[in-house]
């Protein structure tokens, strides 16, 4: 009990009372508030700056994701850039195809079958009438020969004109011209399909 009994007391004991060089250093009030409210600030900063530093992580990971989708964009519009060369020249190839084929048809009489009307050019002649050429042309047959006489020439366009082999038969050309033994006519006509 004594030894409490002396705690207490030098508890009570005022420190004021030692001379000056023993005494505690005392810091003025302000600084003390200074000191508090700065402790204080920090408390209620570092919350702030932990925020902050994860915003800039996080922005520092969108700023990479952005990058790399960017990245990724250019590509595609390269891809679309090279897709879109790639329609133009298939386009083109459609067209000179379509040309092309269009052209087959007019040099095959539009998918006419040609031996039916090229027959049709010998075994409708009349007797003295002879074929001496047959052109293709776009449209459809010219048709060149000599005859006897100009009633043949009619009766062959007609024979002509009579079959699903031609839609129209025209005589273009009937000229006199001399041959060895005798007058002749040469004929042109242009059967249509």
């Amino acid at each position: 009990m004594q030894r409490n009994a002396s705690l207490q007391r030098n508890a009570l004991i005022d420190l004021n009372v030692l001379p000056k060089e023993l005494r505690p250093h005392r810091h003025p009030p302000w600084y003390v508030a200074g000191m508090a409210a700065a402790l204080a600030g920090l408390v209620l900063l570092a919350p702030a700056i932990l925020i902050q530093r994860a915003a800039v992580q996080e922005t520092e990971h969108l700023a990479g994701e952005l990058a790399a989708i960017t990245t990724e964009l250019q590509a595609v519009g390269m891809d679309v850039g090279q897709a879109r060369g790639l329609r133009m020249q298939l386009d083109q190839t459609e067209a000179s195809l379509a040309a092309v084929r269009s052209e087959r048809q007019t040099v095959l009489g539009v998918g006419r079958p040609l031996s039916g009307g090229v027959s049709l050019l010998y075994s409708a002649a009349p007797s003295g009438l002879s074929v001496d050429s047959v052109a293709r042309g776009e449209s459809g047959i010219k048709v060149s020969g000599q005859a006897p006489d100009a009633a043949g020439v009619i009766s062959y366009a007609r024979a002509l004109g009579q079959g699903d082999a031609f839609s129209d038969v025209t005589i273009t050309a009937l000229t006199e011209s001399a041959a060895g033994q005798g007058a002749a006519l040469t004929f042109s006509i242009q059967a249509i399909w």
